[in-house]
C-alpha cells in the first residue's frame, strides 16, 4: 500500500524510595555477597553459564514487572519506544502499554518505517495497550474505546491467508509471554566477566551473538534497516542480577546492526540502544481486559483499506504493522477517517507506481472537491486529503483496480 496526502489539487509528499531513622544505633552490616556454593541456582554454575542460568531463575519466578526502552538515535533527535508491563511466566499471561516518543528533527521516513508512529500526523501512540493470554492477544489503540481480540490463528476477513493473525501472535515471546524484550536473547551470550555487587547481586559483562540479535531486531526494525553484516558482529551486553540470581537489568548497544546510508529503510538513524529493567518479583500478576470494556473480534472488525466503500468510516489502530488493514468504524462514533471515494484506475496493464500515483492524485482531487459536505466537514486537516494506490502485487491480485481517497476525522 502506498499513502499520499495533498492539499486539494496540489500533490504533496506524504513509563521513590523513603528512608526513616529512629534513634542512634550501630551501623548495619553490609549484606554478604553470595558465594558460588553448590546450593545457589546461578552463582554455583560455571561463569560463562551464569547469564543463561539467571534467565532460568527469572522465568522460575511467579511474575515480574518490566520496563524497556529502545532508543533510535539520529543526528537531530531520538525516537524512543517504551514498553512497560507485567509478566506471568508460568501461566503465559502479560499486560503492558507501549508507545513512541519521537523528537522534533528525527527523520520523517525513519519514523514511519519503524511503525507505531501515526503515518498521517506523525503523532505517537502513548497509551496503546496489550493484554495477552494463552488463547488471545487483545489490543487497544490510544484513541479507541474498544479492544481488538485476536484469537489463536483465526484469519481476518481482510486477510484470508492468515498473515495478520500470525503477526498478532508474534506479540507472544519464547522466553516471556510479552515479546520484544531482551529476555528473548539473554541465553545467546558468550564469554562472561563477573562483578560482585554490595547488595549481594552480580553484574555480568558479556556479548550477544549476531544471529540472535538479528532475529530479535526483526520485531523492532524493518528488514531494510538492518546492516548486511549484522550476523558477523558480537554486541556488548551488561546484565545485573539480584542476590537470588534473577535479572534486574540488561542493556546493549546494537548500533552496528543498523544499516547506514540513504538506501537504509531507516535512513538517518545512527545508533540503537536497548535497556530492560525488571522488579516486583512475586507481586506483579498481569491484569485482564476489564469485563465492562467493549471487545471486538478482530476476525470480523478488520478489513482491507482498499476494500472499503465511499462513505465508510475507519480506524487505523490495529496493533499490526500491515498498514493496508483498518478497523471498520461506526460513523456515528468518533473515528479516524472517512472514505470519500474509490475511483477506478485505467485498466490497461500495470503502468508503474509513479503513473498510478498521478492517476490517483487526479481522481482523488476531483473526489475531494465533489464530496458531500457532511463527509468533507469531518476533515481535521483543512484543505487536505489522503489517498492510496495499488502496489504491483495488489494490481496483479485484484480484479478491480482503484484508488482510495479519504480524509482524517480526528
Amino acid at each position: 500500500m502506498r499513502i499520499r496526502t495533498a492539499p486539494a489539487g496540489v500533490a504533496a509528499a506524504s513509563g521513590a524510595l523513603l528512608l526513616a531513622a529512629c534513634g542512634p544505633s550501630a551501623p548495619a552490616a553490609k549484606p554478604a555477597v553470595p558465594s558460588a556454593s553448590s546450593t545457589h541456582p546461578v552463582f554455583s554454575k560455571p561463569l560463562d553459564a551464569r547469564p543463561y542460568a539467571a534467565l532460568g531463575q527469572t522465568k522460575a519466578a511467579k511474575n515480574a514487572m518490566f520496563t524497556q526502552t529502545v532508543t533510535f538515535s539520529a543526528k537531530g533527535a531520538d525516537a524512543v519506544l517504551k514498553t512497560t508491563g507485567k509478566l506471568d511466566f508460568a501461566d503465559g499471561r502479560a499486560d503492558g502499554s507501549l508507545g513512541w516518543t519521537v523528537g522534533e528533527g528525527f527523520p520523517e521516513g525513519a519514523a514511519k518505517a519503524l511503525g507505531n508512529v501515526d503515518l498521517h500526523r506523525r503523532k505517537t501512540d502513548r497509551a496503546a495497550r496489550l493484554v495477552i493470554d494463552r488463547q488471545n492477544v487483545n489490543y487497544r489503540s490510544a484513541t479507541a474505546d474498544y479492544w481488538l481480540r485476536y484469537t489463536g490463528t483465526t484469519p481476518l476477513t481482510g486477510d484470508p491467508y492468515g498473515y495478520a493473525a500470525l503477526a498478532a501472535n508474534a506479540w507472544r515471546g519464547n522466553q516471556a509471554p510479552f515479546n520484544g524484550s531482551l529476555l528473548e536473547i539473554l541465553a545467546a551470550t558468550g564469554e562472561a566477566k563477573e562483578e560482585a555487587l554490595p547488595d549481594g547481586g552480580r553484574r555480568y559483562r558479556t556479548e550477544l551473538v549476531g544471529q540472535s540479535v538479528r532475529d530479535f531486531l526483526k520485531s523492532i526494525v524493518p528488514a531494510g534497516g538492518l546492516a548486511d553484516a549484522v550476523n558477523a558482529v558480537r554486541y556488548p551486553l551488561t546484565m545485573t542480577v539480584d542476590r537470588d540470581g534473577r535479572v534486574t537489568s540488561a542493556e546493549t548497544d546494537v548500533s552496528a546492526a543498523v544499516a547506514k546510508g540513504e538506501q537504509s529503510e531507516i535512513a538517518g538513524v545512527q545508533g540503537l540502544r536497548i535497556k530492560l529493567t525488571l522488579d516486583g518479583y512475586g507481586t506483579s500478576a498481569p491484569g485482564a481486559v476489564p469485563a465492562a470494556d467493549k471487545v471486538l473480534p478482530a476476525a470480523d472488525a478488520i478489513v482491507q483499506l482498499r476494500g472499503t466503500k465511499a462513505g465508510a468510516c475507519v480506524d487505523f489502530g490495529t496493533g499490526l504493522t500491515d498498514r493496508s488493514l483498518v478497523v471498520k468504524a461506526d460513523c456515528g462514533d468518533a473515528h479516524d477517517g472517512r472514505i470519500l471515494a474509490r475511483p477506478g484506475l485505467q485498466d490497461d496493464g500495470y503502468p508503474g507506481s509513479a503513473a498510478l500515483k498521478r492517476r490517483a492524485d487526479a481522481e482523488c482531487t476531483t473526489a475531494f472537491r465533489n464530496a458531500p459536505s457532511a463527509w468533507a466537514g469531518e476533515n481535521v486537516d483543512e484543505g487536505a486529503f489522503w489517498y492510496t494506490w495499488p502496489s504491483e502485487d495488489n494490481w496483479k491480485r485484484d480484479t478491480q483496480h482503484a484508488a482510495t481517497c479519504y480524509v482524517l476525522s480526528r
